[in-house]
């Protein structure tokens, strides 16, 4: 797989699917570019299809503590610098939703279109208990219990039950592949510190937000919060699917992007 030369001392591993128009793929807190997989054969029939591991995660660099969600950004920028793309669309899922955020305000020349996918623009005081209960287990080296609370937030319940198969497969993930505890404290630390509330109506390209009526991590209202903020944006709320919905519901969460996308592409 193609890597980025270090740019601040950090490469991103990437894989490039497909071909049309490009389309970058920022994935969740935790998770390496395999998190988009159930996606890729529905997007790289019309488009590139970019992905890539974060900082922190999978083959790319695993950096000190104390880079930032804009930091990341930079990454997704440079990752397209390195295939040679000047503008793409994109959309990101949970922490990947939020930098993409600052992608689009940071990058805005860029940026043809956003996806923001069952995220936040700020932590609310549920989310940031969460998200530092998470970084606690990950300082004092708690792989199992950080493994387990992610899952019992991250699938609804119904199907949590229902999948037991792709919840062992889920947690293996998680116990033996998700960052080293340096990744997943810098990647913690980031959403804990992020906040694009007050900038968000600078965002002025189409603008997709999604979330679940079932998620436990960012419910409904933090989704509300980013389309009231961005304005022109569209709202879709899925519906019997908790945080992971492209999990849960790969072809209904692929119908309303790609309803999105090839109607913003043209």
């Amino acid at each position: 797989m193609p890597m980025t030369p270090p740019r601040a001392g950090v490469s991103i591993n990437y894989e490039v699917h497909g071909d049309g128009p490009p389309l970058i793929l920022v994935s969740g807190t935790g998770h390496d570019l395999t998190f988009w997989s159930g996606q890729i054969p529905f997007f790289s029939k019309r488009f590139q299809t970019i992905v890539f591991d974060n900082r922190g995660v999978g083959a790319s660099s695993v950096p000190e503590r104390g880079y930032s969600l804009a930091d990341m950004a930079d990454d997704a920028a440079h990752v397209l610098d390195d295939i040679g793309i000047a503008q793409a669309h994109v959309m990101g899922f949970s922490m990947g939703g939020h930098i993409s955020q600052e992608l689009a305000l940071n990058h805005a020349d860029r940026v043809l279109s956003l996806g923001i996918h069952h995220s936040w623009t700020r932590n609310g005081a549920r989310l940031k208990k969460f998200q530092e209960t998470r970084l606690y287990l990950a300082q004092h080296d708690q792989r199992v219990a950080l493994a387990e609370i992610s899952m019992l937030a991250l699938h609804a319940s119904a199907y949590y039950d229902q999948h037991v198969a792709e919840m062992d497969a889920h947690r293996q993930f998680l116990l033996e592949r998700s960052p080293v505890n340096a990744g997943w404290i810098g990647q913690l630390e980031a959403c804990i510190e992020g906040d694009t509330y007050d900038r968000l109506a600078a965002i002025l390209v189409p603008t997709l937000v999604t979330c679940s009526d079932l998620d436990l991590i960012a419910s409904p209202h933090l989704s509300e919060e980013i389309h009231a903020r961005i304005s022109g944006s569209e709202l879709k709320i899925l519906e019997g699917t908790g945080h992971v919905a492209l999990m849960e519901a790969p072809e209904m969460f692929a119908e309303i992007c790609l309803e999105f996308l090839n109607r913003v592409a043209g």
